[in-house]
């Protein structure tokens, strides 16, 4: 969606005031009912949104749509499948900042300030942070456009493709064989370089199924020493077997340190996008697979 949030209104109907009313009388409180009042509104206006741009709201694992989590944390806390949890804080006539208590710093995909009309008929996303603070201000907040990022999937875990060399990989990989037909692969071995040490001419390759929005993704990574300080690295990126193209938009990308792009390939209806760059033993990258709504980054160290 191009639409600037800024100017995204959610219409607030009987169907989320009715469930606002319902956690209320969980409340003792008159202030704390309120704002569980405002939280739920809140929460409704941004699951609207999400499901706007294709993600999946889990309702049941919302710790802001949970009775005992709302009175022991007062959160406001929409989860997204898959992904984590977004705070949804309202934003209430002509306040300019957003308050977020210490207890939800923790374990959060962002902040989303939601504007609740005085009249409760309608919600305005503001903007949001990715970084937790006592007080937000709103000139602070990121524009909503910018939400998509969110949705990146980044894998901690770091894949040492030297292990490759000696025949060491976990399960995730597979032989390249045993996933697509070696035919269709493109890995381009070159004789070996004149140095001290003897390196091999074919490339070592695996690869490994990768679901991304749905869709059924080959990632093929392979390596070929080309001397004590240089390997290069190929990689390719195929349509899974139900499907014949790579989804359109499907963009593959390879990331430095600081998570910037060095460069990139975008299938337009292709079955297969292909990178190939050379790194030195040690160096630290990423590679992203990214549609318009869903993405997934996964380190290496070559």
């Amino acid at each position: 969606m191009n639409t600037s949030l800024s100017d995204f209104t959610v219409p607030l109907t009987l169907e989320p005031h009715h469930q606002a009313e319902q956690f209320r009388k969980h409340q003792t409180s008159p202030q704390k009912a309120k704002q569980v009042y405002l939280n739920t509104l809140a929460i409704y206006a941004t699951r609207f949104y999400l499901e706007c741009l294709g993600y999946e709201p889990d309702l049941a694992a919302s710790d802001g749509l949970n009775p005992v989590q709302q009175m022991l944390l007062g959160t406001s806390a929409l989860a997204v499948k898959d992904y984590g949890q977004l705070e949804c804080l309202p934003v209430v006539g002509g306040e300019m900042e957003v308050a977020i208590a210490p207890e939800l710093h923790q374990d959060r995909l962002g902040y989303i300030a939601v504007h609740i009309d005085n009249s409760l008929r309608t919600a305005t996303l503001l903007g949001f942070v990715t970084e937790a603070a006592q007080q937000v201000s709103l000139s602070q907040l990121q524009p909503m456009e910018n939400l998509s990022g969110l949705g990146q999937r980044v894998s901690e875990q770091i894949t040492q493709l030297s292990d490759w060399l000696q025949n060491l990989t976990d399960d995730a990989w597979q032989t390249i064989d045993s996933v697509v037909n070696p035919a269709t692969l493109a890995f381009r071995s070159q004789p070996s370089q004149t140095s001290e040490t003897a390196f091999s001419e074919t490339v070592t390759a695996r690869s490994k199924r990768i679901t991304l929005n749905e869709y059924d993704i080959t990632l093929a990574v392979g390596l070929l020493p080309l001397s004590d300080s240089q390997t290069e690295i190929q990689v390719q990126v195929y349509s899974g077997q139900a499907q014949t193209y790579l989804p359109p938009q499907l963009r593959l990308a390879v990331l430095d340190t600081d998570n910037q792009d060095v460069m990139q390939a975008e299938a337009r209806a292709t079955e297969a996008i292909q990178l190939k760059f050379t790194g030195s033993p040690g160096a630290q990258i990423s590679l992203k697979l990214s549609l318009p709504n869903a993405s997934i980054a996964e380190r290496y160290e070559i």
